[in-house]
């Protein structure tokens, strides 16, 4: 029997990703991940968009109820609804109402926060060693492999590393939120600054941070993270914290994410397939994320650059499809 880490991929999505979904699903169908099992989990009221995935090889289509618990899955789908009814300024400012006072408590379920909890659920239950996350965003090219997530001197955290007096804006709450929810003794310096995906979780390092949590603060490891203030937590943030101040630092391979690429104005459709096209077609680029504006914020129509890029991933031949 062979004794190599078994990995498994995650993607938590919902319906404002599904056209994003559709490009990476597909570009990991045709990539060498192609033969891992991949866990997408939709937000319940949604999971009928996703229906047409549910038979592809070895994808497994689960939805929030039957992730998360009973108690967080019903605020999340209130949180949901009361955010569509009141719109985005006003879910931003019951956000802050509940940092400054504790309530409302309902922007602290909203699906960003409650995507990071299903997340952690799976990557600590599945039947893997290494749960990898892969988000909707991200389009997988055909130099990408098993190898990027493993390593020979202890388990893999992508970082990037950044001077404490640089940080700034939600970076820098999400790196002070995590220290403390990790029960650092001390502030580290520099900081790892990687929140992007892909995003590599040890299931059995990720179950001691949350049992460690739970001990610490009395409470289920998912409860003590909704308390904290909406938008200032991570849960990326607070794996890597417990992995820097808890974990012996030889049992952990801090790896500069050399191969991995992104995209951030999508203003120009062609110029997006473009450059996607030139990166899909370099062995040095492994994974390239076009950044979402799903909530809206998008002037433009994204399908303008995803619906060339699935047809040209369908084709699978870049060199000769983008000029």
């Amino acid at each position: 029997m062979s004794s190599a880490p078994r990995i498994a991929f995650i993607t938590p999505t919902w319906a404002g990703d599904l056209e994003h979904f559709r490009v990476m699903r597909r570009s990991f169908e045709q990539s060498p991940l192609a033969g891992f099992d991949h866990y997408v989990v939709v937000q319940d009221e949604d999971l009928s968009l996703f229906e047409a995935f549910r038979n592809r090889p070895g994808l497994k289509l689960l939805s929030t109820r039957d992730v998360l618990p009973a108690e967080v899955e019903y605020r999340r789908a209130r949180a949901r609804k009361l955010s569509e009814r009141f719109g985005r300024d006003f879910t931003r400012i019951c956000g802050s109402l509940k940092r400054l006072f504790s309530w409302p408590l309902w922007p602290a379920y909203t699906g960003w926060h409650t995507q990071q909890l299903c997340k952690f659920k799976l990557a600590s239950e599945l039947d893997a060693d290494t749960a990898v996350i892969l988000d909707s965003d991200v389009v997988v090219t055909p130099a990408a492999g098993a190898g990027d997530f493993l390593g020979a001197s202890g388990v893999v955290c992508f970082a990037t590393w950044s001077r404490r007096a640089d940080l700034g804006g939600k970076v820098k709450n999400w790196v002070v939120e995590s220290e403390w929810l990790a029960g650092a003794s001390e502030p580290a310096d520099p900081v790892n600054v990687y929140f992007d995906t892909p995003f590599v979780l040890d299931r059995e390092l990720l179950a001691s941070a949350m049992a460690d949590l739970g001990n610490r603060t009395g409470r289920d490891w998912w409860s003590a993270l909704l308390e904290r203030p909406p938008r200032r937590w991570s849960e990326f943030g607070f794996y890597k914290a417990y992995l820097t101040h808890r974990v012996p630092a030889a049992a952990v391979d801090w790896r500069e994410p050399p191969f991995f690429r992104y995209v951030y104005d999508t203003s120009n459709p062609q110029r997006v397939i473009d450059t996607v096209c030139e990166m899909m077609e370099d062995p040095a680029v492994h994974y390239v994320t076009i950044h979402s504006q799903a909530s809206g914020r998008e002037n433009w129509d994204p399908q303008a650059y995803l619906k060339p890029l699935l047809s040209l991933i369908n084709r699978g031949d870049f060199r000769n499809s983008c000029r």
